[in-house]
């Protein structure tokens, strides 16, 4: 159970008078910070009534991760999430291995005209946005710390332009804010895009086109900083999951292909070989021989040494003569008698 007065920081409150029900508006601002393992799961929309809209959530420091059914999104300072409580596919948490815990703000929008809005907003947009690291939408929400505890009494119109106002920040094209940035900076960014996008067909117009640039700054301003192009890099994530998946599975090499998501074997097949210099099959093998531990009974044969001769040393037979070298002959006795020595 979760203990509301130790994971948020500060709360302001928002009321209208009077209500209307066709306009949207904002109900609490929250500042909060969850332990690694926090997890929000996803719940069945009849468990949850439709008056209680939606939320943004912007990361101010840490790392938590956004899923929306079978993708995950990183959210990392400078990025925000927009859903409707009743979105079936949604859930958020915090890893169990982060190393600090995540800290984000969040408003929540009520009411039926909210909850229009966040889920047209979601068709059309999605709900991952890139809002940059020090945003005017981050200044805006931090802004309401200085009425922490206070409940603000709006009119239906101010509630409405609140919400709308926010909803801008948040939409607006991001190559405003991206621009500011220093380019290790912008680097990063780009890096978690593509990151958060690893499950998507993300090309690199599409990926321009989310940041508010062109797609040349893009490409020059990320291999000026880092030595790789965009699809080095993009390759390397899909090889850096692919190599688990030989190692530790019993996937073929075409499954691994498929779920590293190249358009085909082949594909994925040049590509380890070229970083690798050897197939993917011959990887796998060569690895899995190497981590086997050695049979028992068996002995490994030491190393020989300067005291040690290995193999079996053969010796000529013994004739009964001595041997002599060529040019170096052996007179042999003379044994004529005395006589016959002078003749």
């Amino acid at each position: 159970m979760i203990d509301i007065d130790k994971v948020r920081l500060w709360s302001v409150r928002f009321v209208r008078t009077p209500e209307l029900r066709y306009m949207p508006y904002p109900g609490m601002v929250v500042e909060e910070v969850e332990e690694p393992g926090y997890f929000l799961p996803a719940v069945s929309p009849s468990l949850i009534p439709r008056k209680l809209g939606g939320l943004l959530i912007l990361t101010l420091n840490g790392h938590g991760v956004l899923q929306v059914g079978g993708t995950k999104y990183e959210c990392v300072p400078g990025t925000a999430f927009l859903y409707h409580v009743r979105d079936p596919l949604v859930s958020y948490y915090c890893p169990k291995e982060a190393r600090e815990n995540w800290h984000f703000i969040w408003i929540n929008f009520p009411g039926e005209a909210g909850s229009r809005i966040i889920t047209e907003i979601n068709r059309t947009y999605g709900y991952h946005f890139y809002t940059g690291g020090e945003s005017e939408l981050k200044r805006r929400l931090l802004s309401y710390r200085r009425f922490s505890g206070a409940t603000i009494s709006q009119s239906p119109q101010d509630a409405a332009w609140m919400v709308f106002d926010l909803l801008k920040l948040l939409l607006r094209p991001a190559g405003m804010e991206f621009h500011h940035q220093e380019k290790k900076s912008q680097v990063r960014d780009i890096q978690s895009e593509i990151r958060n996008a690893f499950n998507e067909s993300m090309t690199t117009s599409i990926l321009a086109k989310k940041l508010g640039v062109s797609r040349g700054y893009l490409s020059k301003t990320f291999h000026e900083e880092t030595g790789q192009t965009l699809q080095d890099y993009r390759e390397d994530l899909r090889l850096g999951e692919a190599i688990p998946l030989l190692l530790k599975s019993n996937l073929s090499c075409k499954e691994i292909a498929i779920l590293c998501h190249y358009g085909s074997y082949h594909s994925f097949y040049r590509s380890f070989r070229k970083k690798y210099q050897v197939p993917p099959e011959v990887f796998r093998k060569k690895h899995l021989q190497e981590s086997l531990p050695p049979r028992e009974g068996t002995k490994e044969k030491p190393e020989p040494g300067p005291d040690s001769i290995t193999g079996d040393l053969r010796l000529p037979a013994y004739s009964g003569k001595p041997r002599t070298r060529p040019g170096n002959r052996t007179r042999r006795p003379d044994r004529r008698k005395p006589a016959d020595r002078r003749r």
